[in-house]
């Protein structure tokens, strides 16, 4: 009799225990290796960025071998608000200070609570909603995690970014951004 009882129990725990989903603690430190796609030239470029910094501001580092490195600062303003998503060549050696409706590697909480409660967005002056059917399955590391996709309303522009409140990382973009596209391949906590 114990081991019929047993049997739903742990059917129970095993379901729970797979259906978590990898959710990253980004925090400073953070280094976290994307691939830029530079349309125009038809180039993929390996990109390093680190967290350095999250607050007023957040200040993630970039560096592209062969070219140099610098740091984007995102202010605790477009944090809350930005209608902006960045991905653009900045200078080399030199701190590019976004301006206050400008995020970069991750979209503003707005945004992300839009995404959340299925609402309509803009972004970069493109209207989104979230694909509630797409069944895709987005891994981080080869963990499956939890990432809201939101497509334009001609399915032109493509935005995939993780589930969580506290950091909702840029997983993924297809021209949302000015002639380059963005897609996480890991992260190391």
């Amino acid at each position: 009799m114990k081991k019929i009882m047993l049997a739903p129990l742990f059917i129970v725990l095993t379901t729970v225990v797979f259906a978590q989903k990898y959710i990253p603690k980004i925090k400073p430190g953070t280094v976290m290796s994307y691939t830029a796609y530079l349309r125009n030239a038809g180039q993929h470029i390996p990109i390093t960025l680190t967290v350095k910094s999250i607050g007023d501001p957040t200040n993630v580092q970039w560096n592209v071998d062969d070219f140099g490195t610098g740091v984007f600062s995102i202010s605790a303003k477009a944090q809350d608000s930005g209608t902006k998503l960045v991905v653009r060549t900045p200078d080399a050696d030199n701190v590019t200070k976004l301006k206050d409706d400008e995020t970069f590697v991750t979209v503003s909480k707005t945004t992300y609570t839009s995404m959340v409660k299925n609402e309509p967005f803009e972004l970069n002056g493109i209207k989104f909603t979230v694909d509630t059917n797409d069944t895709t399955v987005y891994k981080i590391n080869n963990k499956v995690a939890p990432v809201l996709h939101a497509v334009s309303a001609n399915k032109k522009s493509e935005l995939w970014v993780l589930n969580n409140p506290d950091f909702p990382l840029l997983c993924g973009e297809l021209y949302v951004a000015k002639g380059i596209d963005l897609t996480l391949l890991a992260i190391k906590e």
